[in-house]
This record gives structure tokens, C-alpha cells and sequence, in this order.
């Protein structure tokens, strides 16, 4: 997986201040990392996803359509994303 480091900056920092909704969302697709079999935690105990590397506390904030590199967020993002503008691939869906 290539590495987004404006889409990694932008979830860093929305994770700082999010909005009520950005939270709600943040803590769903949380629920779905926790039993997922990507999800380890490091030497300093910090849950992280083995398929990106990235942290999940930090991950969980990102503000695009289901950036799960395992697209394990789909079904809790349709429910916060506008899908007539989500592009997937380059294409509208």
C-alpha cells in the first residue's frame, strides 16, 4: 500500500480536535478493528494495522471513504460519506 502522507497528516490532525460526527465515525470503524486479525500491537503497546502500519487511534480519523486497505469500513462509511461523490478507483459510485 502506498503511503498518503497528506491523507496521514490530515488524520493526525483532525484526531487533535474532531468534530461530534468525525468522533461517532472515528469510534465505529474502530469497532470493526478491534477483532480484525490486521490489528497488533506494537513493543509500546499502540494498536496498529499490519496491512498499512498506521496506528489505528490515528487512522480512524482519516477523512476519506473507507480507507481500509482491507475495505473493512465500507458499510459503517455509507452511512457518513455522500456516495454519489465517493470516487473508488478513479470512478464514481
Amino acid at each position: 500500500m502506498k503511503l498518503d502522507l497528506k491523507q496521514i497528516a490530515t488524520a493526525w490532525a483532525i484526531s487533535f480536535s474532531p468534530s461530534e460526527e468525525q468522533k461517532i465515525l472515528a469510534e465505529k470503524r474502530l469497532e470493526v478493528c478491534l477483532p480484525c486479525d490486521r490489528r497488533v500491537k506494537t513493543l509500546i503497546n499502540v494498536a496498529t494495522c499490519s496491512a498499512c502500519g498506521c496506528p489505528l487511534s490515528k487512522k480512524v480519523y482519516t477523512d476519506e471513504f473507507n480507507p481500509c486497505p482491507e475495505k473493512k469500513w465500507e458499510e459503517t462509511d455509507k452511512k457518513y460519506f455522500d456516495l454519489s461523490k465517493v470516487k473508488v478507483n478513479k470512478t464514481v459510485i
